[in-house]
């Protein structure tokens, strides 16, 4: 088993969070037998010399930024190699949102071979500051399905990038970006209270952010309209306690695909405090459909979040990827 560490994760805490949690852990999940690797250049020279050495477990420890890195290495192997690999997840950061939805079960316990013996992710605790959510039980690991994103940048150029929670264009994507970047408030606020956090990034972005002329494509509808916000997900739930009311999971055939559009800035409020209920199919100025293909061609640059990482990009292609790897439970 591999674990990437990423230390500066929650706000430079992920460390710490380790140090605490490793007892626990290894008595309740991993065992010994584990590498940790704690700098993402050096998981990245490494992954493919790993995985030849016969490694076939990666753990990411840290946010879904961790996550999304450690998968993104992962599907480079290619497609023979990653029908082998198993991805795991100790939850460090902030949102946890590939955790998400969180198992009430907190009593995962192994059976002292590293694999838990909970009927869901479980939880780890940390000496009396709390719990965090994991999936290490690769005994009881699922095909999981993951998404793929083509784009152009600024420059022209094209990139490729994987998703296993969701990604974005437009006004989530600047929140994410915002929540993630350098303001002094965001900086303040975020180790003391990450759902404090978010809501702040959502309201400033909420406010500021423009809607974008833009060519859509999902399957062989085709739409022209002016994107407040899109995002195509295997996971309905999003950042903090936003979620979507989709049957979708990681197994499903489609994707999950929302638009918003047209939305000044009391359709905007309306949205999302919805969204916090969980309640977003039929609402005024928004569609829905489930898709395997999307195609977004914007007017202009747009932010472009991916697990949550955010990137600017002018032409957008998404694809449903079924069963690409499998995950711990």
């Amino acid at each position: 088993m591999i674990i990437l560490l990423n230390k500066y994760c929650s706000g430079t805490g992920g460390l710490e969070k380790w140090k605490k949690l490793r007892p626990d852990l290894e008595k309740n999940y991993l065992g010994k037998d584990y590498t940790i690797i704690s700098g993402f250049k050096k998981f990245q020279a490494s992954c493919v010399q790993e995985f030849d050495r016969g490694e076939r477990i990666f753990v990411a420890a840290g946010g879904d930024g961790t996550v999304n890195f450690a998968l993104n290495q992962l599907m480079e192997l290619g497609n023979g190699s990653r029908k082998e690999l198993i991805l795991g997840a100790i939850g460090l950061g902030s949102s946890n949102d590939f955790h998400k939805p969180f198992s009430r079960n907190s009593n995962g316990r192994s059976n002292g071979n590293g694999s838990s013996q909970s009927n869901s992710s479980g939880y780890a605790q940390s000496n009396g500051n709390g719990k965090v959510p994991v999936k290490l039980d690769h005994k009881r690991a699922k095909p999981h399905n993951v998404g793929r994103v083509d784009y152009y940048d600024l420059d022209h150029k094209r990139h490729r990038r994987y998703f296993i929670v969701n990604c974005s264009v437009g006004l989530i994507a600047q929140a994410n970006y915002f929540f993630n970047s350098d303001d002094k408030i965001v900086n303040w606020l975020k180790p003391k209270w990450v759902e404090g956090t978010i809501w702040y990034a959502a309201l400033e972005t909420l406010f500021t952010a423009k809607n974008v002329p833009t060519k859509i494509r999902v399957e062989d509808e085709r739409v022209t309209t002016e994107l407040t916000t899109l995002s195509a997900f295997i996971n309905p739930n999003v950042s903090g306690n936003f979620h979507y009311d989709f049957e979708i999971s990681p197994q499903s055939d489609y994707l999950g695909v929302a638009l918003c559009e047209k939305m000044g800035i009391p359709a905007r409020v309306k949205t999302m405090l919805s969204m916090t209920q969980g309640k977003f199919v039929g609402l005024p100025k928004t569609r829905t459909w489930r898709a395997r293909e999307i195609e977004i061609s914007p007017s202009m640059p747009i932010a472009l979040e991916v697990d949550g990482e955010v990137s600017l990009a002018r032409h957008i292609r998404i694809k449903l990827l079924r069963n690409a790897l499998r995950v711990c439970q």
